[in-house]
């Protein structure tokens, strides 16, 4: 296993942490599995650039939180002797327990078991998806979530600081989750943007927002 990152004294630093090696882009064409962790913008240019000399038989992967329109887009742009999966691990740190990953196999190749099989033993829970119905249930755990969260922390900026000494537990928690988004404010705003069943669920969530206004009003 080996890992590289676009800040090389980064991707050494965190290679080490982790206890593997370091490498260049010329390992693409030694690997039998590129997993590619870059913001889903630069996938189809980095597929462009890199994929033609990967191996017969090797494995492309990404980890975008988006999957209509890039997938097919990834596709048409890999080589024909290149297998494809497009995964979404459903967790941000490796310390919680439960480990759910989406997996689409878009083009399988003989790997794609032990693939399937590495992450498996690496603890996590795999199940098979499509890219629609992956997008349709994330508009729903992942842009409904961040919006409400994101439009909650507005409103707390703005009002905190005169209630700081009243905050409850449940806030408390609620905060620590707004942070965690904020952290990853890039990948959230771009899962707004290019979800296609983002804005239709956003919409959603507004009007329940003021139907539950007006009913409290009365």
């Amino acid at each position: 296993m080996t890992l590289h990152g676009r800040d090389s004294d980064k991707a050494r630093a965190v290679a080490e942490r982790i206890g593997v090696a370091s490498a260049d882009t010329n390992a693409v064409s030694e690997s039998d599995v590129v997993i590619a962790t870059m913001p889903t913008e630069a996938l189809p240019g980095f597929v462009e650039e890199q994929a033609g000399g990967m191996r017969s038989g090797a494995i492309f992967v990404d980890i975008s939180s988006v999957k209509i329109g890039l997938v097919d887009d990834i596709l048409k742009r890999l080589p024909d002797w290149v297998g494809y999966a497009s995964i979404h691990p459903l967790f941000t740190s490796p310390r919680v327990k439960e480990k759910d990953v989406a997996f689409i196999p878009v083009r399988e190749v003989a790997n794609m078991g032990m693939f399937l099989e590495t992450l498996s033993r690496s603890g996590m829970s795999v199940f098979k998806t499509t890219p629609e119905e992956h997008d349709r249930a994330t508009a729903v755990t992942q842009v409904l979530h961040h919006f409400a969260l994101l439009a909650m922390e507005r409103v707390l900026q703005r009002h905190m600081k005169s209630s700081e000494g009243f905050k409850t537990h449940s806030l408390k928690k609620t905060m620590s989750v707004i942070r965690l988004v904020e952290r990853n404010r890039e990948t959230a705003v771009m899962i707004q943007r290019l979800n296609k069943y983002g804005k239709e669920i956003r919409e959603e969530f507004i009007r329940e927002c003021e139907a539950l206004d007006s009913e409290f009003s009365i």
